[in-house]
C-alpha cells in the first residue's frame, strides 16, 4: 500500500554525540520510538545514524498544530534535558530545522538502512529542483525494495531526500537506479557545488 499518509510538514535535527557519549545517544533514540508511538498527530518517526558519532531525528505530520505537540511533548523535553551531557554544540533554535514535505512514497516493510542527501539550488534553478524532486517521487514508485523516500525542503535554496530499504541490496539497487542517475545528470545544472559524497548512507534506528 502506498502514499497513505498525509504528511506535508515536518523536522530535521543532525546530532553530534559527545566523545564517550556515543553509545548514551544511540540508546536515548531507541527510547524515544515508545515516547513518539504515544503521539497520534506525530505521522512518522525515524532516528538514524550516520556515523560513529553523528546521529539524527527525521520526523513528519500533517498539521502544524502537530509539529507544535511533538516539538513541546516528551521526546523533545527528553532531549533538551539531556542535550547538556550528550550533544556536542546543540542549540534548539538552529539544530532543530522546520522543513516541508514536497513529495513521499511509502510501501510496507521493515527499514533498516536509509540515505540523506541534502542539496543546494543554485541561484534561479529552486523550481527545477522542485520539479525534479516531484518526478523523483513517480521514478522510486516503481522501486520495490525502496521503501519509503521523501523529498523536503529545508530552507529557501536547500532540499533533501530522506529514503529507506530493508537492506544494502536494495539501497545499492537504488543508487543505481534511475532517480540517483537522473540527480547526477542534472546536478551540474541545478544544484550548487553538488558532489556524490553528499549521499550519505544511514542506518535506521528505529522508526514509526
Amino acid at each position: 500500500m502506498q502514499d497513505t499518509k498525509k504528511e506535508t510538514i515536518g523536522l530535521l535535527l543532525i546530532m553530534k554525540a559527545k566523545p564517550g557519549k556515543e553509545q548514551d545517544l544511540k540508546n536515548f533514540l531507541l527510547g524515544g520510538l515508545s515516547l513518539v508511538n504515544q503521539e497520534p498527530q506525530t505521522v512518522s518517526w525515524f532516528a538514524f545514524q550516520i556515523d560513529d558519532s553523528t546521529f539524527g531525528i527525521y520526523d513528519t505530520f500533517e498539521l502544524e498544530e502537530g509539529r507544535q505537540a511533538h516539538l513541546t511533548g516528551e521526546v523533545a523535553k527528553a532531549l533538551l534535558a539531556n542535550a547538556g551531557d550528550l550533544l556536542e554544540n546543540f542549540d534548539p533554535k538552529t539544530s532543530i530545522q522546520v522543513i516541508d514535505v514536497l513529495a513521499s512514497n511509502h510501501k510496507t516493510g521493515t527499514q533498516n538502512k536509509g540515505l540523506l542527501v541534502i542539496m543546494k539550488a543554485k541561484n534561479g534553478k529552486t523550481t527545477d529542483v522542485e520539479n525534479f524532486l516531484n518526478v523523483g517521487k513517480q521514478l522510486v514508485g516503481n522501486e520495490p525494495n525502496t521503501l519509503t523516500w521523501y523529498a523536503i525542503k529545508i530552507n529557501a535554496n536547500t532540499y533533501a531526500i530522506f529514503d529507506t530499504f530493508t537492506e544494502d541490496s536494495g539501497r545499492d539497487k537504488h543508487l543505481t537506479g534511475k532517480v540517483a542517475a537522473a540527480l547526477m545528470e542534472n546536478a551540474p545544472i541545478i544544484l550548487e557545488g553538488f558532489e556524490a559524497s553528499a549521499i550519505q548512507k544511514i542506518d535506521i534506528l528505529a522508526s514509526k
